[in-house]
């Protein structure tokens, strides 16, 4: 939850935006990815199930069907940056028009990639 939190204070009170909660794919349940994508959908965004849709694809994929080993700090880094920019991309082109805030996402996110690997290493399943 503390990814949750930091979203919510970097999003409110500056102009980045980060995706720290997209992380805990990495190291947490099903059942804890989707309760974080229920809050973010209905308490915060209040996009129904939109999140929750994209935790339960993505840890479909990162779960079931794609085996790698996160225990190498460059496959970690690219699969997780591939995950945000993708969320990323997909909802600006749903919900706006995409701008110079990628550069923001891709530098914010990927600082954040390498604070959580660091932090997570001896838990990645």
């Amino acid at each position: 939850m503390i990814n949750l939190l930091l979203d919510i204070l970097i999003y409110s009170f500056t102009p980045y935006m980060s995706y720290f909660f997209l992380l805990n794919i990495n190291s947490k349940s099903y059942i804890y990815n989707l309760s974080v994508a229920l809050i973010v959908d209905f308490l915060i965004l209040h996009i129904y199930f939109y999140n929750t849709i994209f935790i339960t694809l993505f840890f479909i994929l990162r779960r079931k069907i794609i085996k790698l080993n996160y225990h190498n700090f460059n496959i970690y880094f690219l699969v997780s940056l591939f995950i945000i920019l993708f969320y990323y991309l997909v909802s600006f082109l749903i919900f706006g028009c995409i701008g110079w805030q990628v550069l923001n996402v891709i530098i914010i996110n990927s600082i954040f990639i390498l604070i959580s690997y660091k932090k997570d290493a001896l838990d990645i399943k």
